[in-house]
């Protein structure tokens, strides 16, 4: 093959494969997608292993991008895969090694547990291992080896254990190293060189994944090294790669690990509620109203009670703001952190419910209708019981709201029944006014889920 048609097929190989990926994997549109997808593996994975540099990038790319559209469907492939992969560990260098990393994380994602056995474990984690040992610290590959890792570490699960203790010590290290360097240039910029994140990012990011992957057996490691003790060192980090990083740190803590944890949250939760003050980035923001949502639910009512009234009013403050910036992702999870609230600590939420609630209504309207927005409706519900006179200014809005939950949640729909029959009966005559601004498909909802719902004629 001469040179010229070499690039030639380098560039085409990875958009071909992206192209055509859903066509390959989809039997419905491909009757012959098992037999296509087998030799299309088989020819990547040659190719993976090629001799030549350009044709390993391009191959291991377009395999790459062929597992996210495959996924389960590469099950039955996976010791070819595995072992493809394992060997091209021992080929690959500098730039087809980021590649590599990346085939191999999707991988993991893909297949998820199906990794979880000796013989695939051992073909990939020990010459990823080795990389480990033998990459330095200001090496830039080790954002994509973390980054491999971290996947890993999720879908593997606790048999992942054995390799943790290496993994956190270095990772610690480098976080620590890496908030020391950004406080002496963010204290002196003229005396100190302006330090790369990235490395320290994904040193937080292969943390949550172990978080994450070990779920509550991550206990046994943190009760040897508590390694969330940086956390709030790194949360003084003006970059926010580092924030957005930290604070789903916390969030995923705060699910599986809640006891390790508590004795930094006297200063992450004032933390979080700086942060969604400071808008300076959607994900930050995100990230610290999810961590908020976390941590609530594991705390109860008593703990929050000192942290509530902030982190309300700089929920309420990002509510307002992106809102207006027409933000959607936010704004939902803004508000599914307002309700999950409202769970734990209703009572005491009723006193600002006033301020965020026809807002609330109108967002969570269109939000669609999962496990998190039931459980945001419930503390929808105990914020209407504390205070019952807030949605007399907004029936519409409140009505709304209670109709995009079609069908309703069984243990909710009293609780919706009993909210519309107490404004009927308060409203009055005024009730068939607001009936009336109601669109028909929330009137039609309403009249079959909940009796005597409909004004009177």
């Amino acid at each position: 093959m001469c040179f010229r048609s070499l690039s030639l097929w380098v560039s085409c190989l990875d958009r071909t494969v992206a192209r055509f990926s859903h066509w390959i994997c989809n039997e419905h549109l491909n009757p012959q997608s098992q037999q296509v997808l087998r030799s299309v593996l088989q020819q990547l994975l040659q190719r993976v292993l090629d001799k030549n540099k350009r044709v390993q990038e391009a191959a291991c790319s377009a395999f790459a991008t062929l597992e996210e559209t495959a996924r389960l469907l590469l099950v039955p492939y996976l010791d070819d895969i595995v072992q493809t992969l394992s060997r091209a560990f021992q080929m690959y260098q500098a730039k087809n090694l980021l590649i590599l990393y990346d085939a191999v994380g999707t991988l993991a994602d893909a297949v998820g547990p199906e990794l979880d056995t000796q013989k695939y474990k051992q073909l990939l984690l020990e010459p990823m291992f080795q990389k480990f040992l033998h990459t330095p610290d200001h090496d830039r590959s080790l954002v994509a080896l973390f980054e491999c890792f971290s996947s890993l570490a999720q879908n593997l699960g606790p048999s992942f254990m054995p390799l943790c203790k290496p993994l956190i010590e270095r990772c610690t290290r480098l976080i620590r190293t890496g908030a020391q360097a950004a406080q002496m240039w963010m204290q002196n910029p003229n005396e100190f060189e302006k330090p790369d994140r990235e490395v320290m990012a994904a040193s937080i990011d292969l943390l949550s994944g172990i978080v994450g992957g070990l779920q509550r057996r991550v206990s046994e490691v943190l009760a040897q090294d508590n390694f969330l003790a940086v956390v709030p060192e790194v949360l003084k980090d003006s970059a926010l790669q580092v924030k957005q990083s930290a604070f789903a740190l916390v969030g995923d803590s705060a699910r599986h690990c809640i006891e390790h944890l508590s004795p930094f949250l006297p200063q992450l939760l004032p933390q979080c509620a700086k942060a969604l003050r400071e808008n300076n980035s959607a994900t930050v923001s995100n990230n610290a109203s999810w961590a908020v949502g976390e941590i609530c639910i594991k705390v109860g009512p008593d703990y929050m009670a000192n942290y509530l009234e902030d982190i309300v009013d700089a929920l309420v403050t990002t509510l307002n703001r992106c809102t207006q910036q027409s933000n959607r992702m936010l704004t939902q999870n803004v508000c599914i952190t307002l309700g999950r609230l409202g769970v734990v600590s209703g009572p005491q939420m009723g006193k600002s419910f006033s301020q965020f609630a026809r807002i609330w209504c109108l967002v969570m309207k269109d939000a669609r209708h999962d496990a998190e927005k039931v459980n945001a409706f419930q503390g929808f519900c105990n914020m209407v019981q504390a205070n019952p006179q807030v949605a007399l200014q907004h029936p519409v809005e409140f009505a709304g709201a209670i109709a995009s939950l079609a069908p309703a949640p069984q243990h909710l729909q009293p609780n919706f029944q009993n909210i519309l029959s107490s404004y009927k009966q308060t409203l009055g005559a005024n009730w068939a006014n607001a009936w009336k601004q109601m669109p028909q498909d929330v009137q039609h909802k309403l009249s079959h889920m909940y009796a005597g719902i409909e004004p009177s004629s």
